[in-house]
């Protein structure tokens, strides 16, 4: 939600961008040194939080296109925009998240939005992290234990790659 318009709104904070996919993948390739790593993780933090920015301040695309799609009426044909696999890819949210940070709050939920995906909910506090996995166990495979397992791997890694006497290195 957010409070600049005169009711609040959402939008779309879209986390995957080429500069976090540089830095995902440096931190899977073991010829990948911390100088590099680090590098690149700056760099996606600086893009995301550009995009985040855009977003909040309603320069986002996601809600936008869906003012448009569904202002199509019934007896229209579908803009072809509406109809490219690109775009209906890009509208299937196999991660939804949502963040509510408070030292008061224990816990929330966030449920995924569609079968194929995770809900994640998040709290990031001064000196730890809550994370709520979700999702719905089908023939998709889809494990909330394993995909949290696998967060929590992700989390030491960063903390091991950004401590303060390795950073102030590079």
């Amino acid at each position: 939600m957010t409070r600049s318009f005169l009711h609040g709104r959402t939008e779309t904070c879209r986390s995957v961008s080429s500069d976090s996919v540089a830095w995902c993948t440096s931190m899977d390739d073991p010829s990948a040194d911390t100088g590099r790593r680090i590098k690149l993780l700056r760099t996606a933090l600086a893009t995301h939080s550009r995009l985040t920015r855009e977003a909040v301040n309603g320069h986002g695309v996601d809600r936008h296109l869906l003012g448009l799609r569904m202002l199509v009426a019934p007896t229209e044909p579908m803009p072809a925009i509406f109809t490219d696999p690109a775009y209906t890819y890009s509208s299937h949210w196999f991660v939804s998240t949502s963040q509510m940070s408070s030292e008061h709050l224990c816990s929330y939920g966030w449920s995924a939005v569609t079968p194929r995906g995770y809900g994640i909910a998040y709290n990031i506090r001064e000196n730890s992290l809550i994370i709520h996995v979700a999702c719905v166990r089908n023939e998709h495979g889809l494990n909330s234990d394993r995909f949290a397992q696998c967060l929590e791997t992700a989390a030491h890694d960063i903390a091991s790659l950004i401590d303060v006497k390795k950073v102030s290195e590079y």
